[in-house]
């Protein structure tokens, strides 16, 4: 049954991505208690990808906490067609007054009562693909580690202990949200028309493996993804979440529940 409850509703997934219409299906796994599933972690899926869809999703993971919120943002700077400004309007203002942090080597995160980790899921020369682990794991690195962990070489095996290093230092609190839309599968092989925004989805949980993972499997439903899953396939990228859940960072196995527009 191993990773059997994310493949069998990927469906539902499918016709979110492509524009079909959704019909409210009352077999799509919920969870009553923290955020898991039989035993397994709930990734939340908004297909809107905006401030508000942003929002959503992390309204969906029911935070509470005390003191300020700081938010991790993942590097833009290879990113022509993305920007965090609008995206994260909403989520700025529902909480109090919080600390937006994208060089988080001057910053000390326990110092807060709760870490948003914002990822733009999207290719990574060495990793394969940026996502919640990576950028979990650039907060414990030192400043040397976490610049190439950013833009060059990495340790796959380092990427996973770091990200465990980061969520044992901070005690569980901390939430993480993945942003995918066109720039997520636009490269070089796949120039997607301008007509076409071809968002995909907002995704957020307690599970940063999870995460990733719902984001891969959601690539390989999608045609134009296939540069992308290759070059994470070159880079041997899955090894990060197969060794990550291995030491305790999070599951590969999950349960999705999509979220009402």
């Amino acid at each position: 049954m191993k990773r059997k409850i994310a493949l069998s509703i990927l469906l539902t997934i499918l016709l979110g991505v492509t524009g079909c219409g959704r019909q409210k299906d009352d077999g799509i796994v919920r969870t009553e208690w923290s955020h898991t599933y039989d035993g397994y972690p709930v990734v939340y899926v908004a297909h809107n990808v905006s401030a508000g869809g942003l929002l959503s999703a992390y309204k969906s993971l029911e935070a509470s906490f005390d003191g300020t919120a700081a938010i991790k943002l993942s590097e833009t700077d290879t990113d022509k067609d993305f920007s965090w400004s609008e995206l994260v309007v909403e989520l700025s203002e529902s909480l109090d007054e919080p600390v937006v942090v994208e060089t988080p080597s001057s910053v000390d995160f326990s110092d807060y009562g709760c870490t948003i980790v914002l990822s733009h899921f999207r290719s990574h020369d060495a990793a394969g693909f940026n996502g919640a682990v990576k950028q979990t794991a650039i907060i414990s690195a030192k400043s040397e580690t976490a610049s190439r962990l950013s833009a060059g070489s990495c340790n796959l095996k380092i990427l996973a202990e770091s990200g465990k290093r980061t969520v044992d230092s901070l005690e569980g609190h901390i939430l993480y949200i993945n942003i995918m839309d066109r720039a997520t599968i636009e490269s070089a092989e796949v120039v997607l028309p301008e007509s076409n925004t071809y968002n995909i989805a907002i995704l957020a949980s307690y599970d940063p493996v999870a995460l990733d993972q719902a984001c891969i499997d959601i690539l390989a439903i999608l045609r134009e993804s296939t540069p992308l899953l290759s070059h994470i396939a070159a880079c041997d990228g899955l090894y990060t979440l197969t060794y990550g859940e291995q030491i305790g960072l999070g599951s590969r196995t999950y349960a999705l529940m999509i979220l009402e527009n």
